[in-house]
């Protein structure tokens, strides 16, 4: 993959990232912000989103692909990953309503789409050796 499809690829995770968790930001400030799961999933999430738009406004730059942007696209796939097997199994195993369960299968199976599109730019870049940082 070019480095420009990479940072297309990662400019819109990041996208969908701020756009699935910035509504949940909430969960930081309110009852659920006491669960350390709570601020990895939401606040975990939108420190990856601001990785990944640091990552595709370098790429768009003009900067090269370096060890730092592949780690970050990596790290936000394995999170990505268990953020939403883990969350899927709960809410597919809860008493929500199938409308409920359905629009959280869809955001699990776009989400985890992105993040091993991004996995594999991230493990194929450092494959072929990565200069910088």
């Amino acid at each position: 993959m070019t480095e420009r499809r990479v940072a297309w690829w990662t400019a819109a995770a990041a996208v969908w990232t701020f756009v699935t968790w910035g509504n949940r930001i909430g969960l930081l400030s309110g009852d659920e912000a006491a669960e350390p799961w709570t601020w990895i999933r939401v606040g975990g999430s939108l420190l990856f989103g601001v990785a990944l738009a640091a990552v595709a406004a370098s790429l768009f730059r003009g900067r090269p692909y370096s060890r730092w942007m592949a780690n970050a696209l990596i790290g936000f796939a394995v999170l990505t990953v268990v953020i939403w097997i883990r969350s899927s199994v709960s809410t597919l195993s809860g008493e929500e309503g199938v409308a409920f369960k359905l629009v959280h299968v869809v955001l699990a199976l776009i989400s985890i789409w992105l993040g091993m599109v991004l996995f594999g730019a991230g493990i194929k870049r450092l494959r072929t050796g990565v200069s910088g940082n």
